[in-house]
């Protein structure tokens, strides 16, 4: 998948959606305790179908959902305090076409944040966010909204100062 704004630094947000590993709710809490550092997702919910005259009707829902989503991407990263900034991504190969009157459309949405960390000599990446896919296979629509996920933190150096 392609990112729409263009992030600085850390690679983690351009990656392509991985496999990843879902836990059961209960070994959530034991995945998320202190000092247990991973990468994580969390499934969604299926979306109600939904009927579109045609399937040119369902494709063009998708389309705008997907300009939709793209404006919501911040070109730059924004400070949010001394030394960390917040920059919104959107994550996506926009809508494809996988046969005759079949498209898919899947996004992630998210927040990254960097933050100069003095004490390792690093600035420090960290990358969470929402994601959706929908699926129209000729008039139907279907799919699933609500998944949620994160990324390890990315770590690299700080560059040294211009002479």
């Amino acid at each position: 998948m392609e990112d729409t704004a263009t992030p600085t630094g850390c690679g983690c947000a351009r990656r392509r959606f991985a496999p990843t590993f879902v836990l059961p709710l209960a070994l959530c809490a034991i995945a998320v305790a202190p000092g247990a550092f991973a990468s994580g997702h969390m499934p969604g919910f299926p979306i109600p179908p939904r009927s579109f005259a045609d399937y040119a009707a369902c494709k063009a829902f998708l389309e705008k959902t997907a300009r939709d989503d793209r404006a919501r991407a911040e070109p730059q990263p924004r400070e949010t305090e001394p030394g960390v900034t917040r920059q919104t991504l959107v994550i996506s190969d926009g809508v494809t076409e996988s046969g005759e009157n079949q498209a898919a459309y899947r996004v992630q949405v998210g927040a990254q944040f960097r933050r100069r960390d003095e004490a390792r000599e690093s600035i420090v990446t960290t990358f969470s966010y929402d994601e959706n896919s929908y699926r129209c296979n000729g008039g139907e629509l279907s799919g699933e909204s609500g998944a949620r996920g994160y990324h390890l933190p990315g770590y690299e150096p700080i560059p040294a100062p211009a002479r």
